[in-house]
């Protein structure tokens, strides 16, 4: 994990298992129904589903899948996820989180802590605290199920007081900030799920 491209090679667009089937995507539907969509890749149970906005609450984006599956995103931040392994109930993180803010590269914050609250057996649930530093890439264009976006990339490294290490990186819009693609972690045996944004969420719309 010397440089930012080592990190994003690493858990981009994993290699796929023989197991694993990506989704066909209709974007011209998707795009004619006008329905928010995303992508949703878990290389830890070779699990690939197209998920649609359900639900907004409290900020929070459901998106649901015909297969039972789904991640909940705050921003892009990814805050909870079902189905894909093990389940990520939620992620604690601070105000100015700027997965969460949607800013800029050049406005992050030098560091965030986010707090992640992962399912145990019955009730019990375990708590991951963790502290974020991150480094800018360059600019790129990427292609998200079809369309070629103008993006820069933002590598996070993650630590805990225990010693745990881990990394995301992001896709931000060159503009606006916007997650057009992510891969975050989700627990130490979920590992990093990958969403991209197929067509953005408008509750204006």
């Amino acid at each position: 994990m010397a440089t930012l491209g080592q990190v994003g090679q690493a858990i981009m667009n994993p290699a796929i298992d023989e197991e694993m089937r990506i989704p066909t995507v209709n974007r011209a539907a998707i795009e004619a129904a006008d329905l928010a969509a995303v992508m949703m890749i878990s290389p830890s149970s070779n699990i690939a589903t197209v998920g649609v906005a359900i639900q907004m609450r409290e900020g929070r984006i459901n998106y649901s899948s015909n297969d039972n599956r789904g991640v909940t995103l705050q921003g892009g931040l990814v805050y909870a996820t079902l189905g894909l392994g093990t389940n990520l109930q939620a992620v604690r993180t601070q105000a100015d989180d700027p997965l969460v803010t949607e800013a800029a590269a050049g406005a992050w914050p030098t560091e965030v802590t986010r707090t992640y609250v992962l399912s145990q057996r019955g009730t019990v649930y375990r708590e991951i605290e963790t502290r974020c530093t991150h480094v800018q890439g360059a600019r790129a264009q990427i292609d998200v199920v079809g369309v070629m976006r103008d993006v820069v990339e933002v590598g996070e490294i993650c630590k805990t007081a225990e010693g745990l290490r881990f990394a995301n990186v992001h896709y931000l819009d060159v503009r606006s900030g916007r997650i057009w693609r992510t891969s975050q972690w989700t627990g130490p045996i979920q590992g990093n799920v990958q969403v991209d944004v197929i067509d953005q969420f408008d509750p204006d719309a």
